[in-house]
């Protein structure tokens, strides 16, 4: 298995994927973060996230594959399709928790 991807037991739970996306998102590694997204989308059937995202399958794999560049709306689009949302908050709100 490479190192910047997540690979899911099927069906992975949706705190498995939000575990392993916030782990990519807090080291920082784009990479790793398309990589896990990608692995999310396959999870969650490919075919059914680029209907409701309205991108093709061929440019959804090509934008959710590690080491991918997608744009910031694909990003968003694809996230929501999962279940997910994109939160943000000061870094220095974790030494709170």
């Amino acid at each position: 298995m490479d190192s910047t991807e997540a690979r899911f037991d099927y069906p992975a739970t949706s705190d498995e994927m939000t575990a392993a996306l916030n782990a990519a998102l807090a080291a920082g590694d784009m990479e790793r973060i398309m990589g896990v997204m990608g692995e999310m989308a396959r999870a969650h059937r490919i075919r059914r996230v680029a209907r409701e995202t309205g991108l093709g399958e061929k440019s959804l794999y090509k934008s959710m594959r590690a080491g991918a560049n997608p744009e910031f709306n694909t990003v968003l689009k694809v996230l929501r399709s999962l279940g997910f949302t994109f939160q943000v908050r000061p870094i220095n709100s974790q030494d709170n928790q």
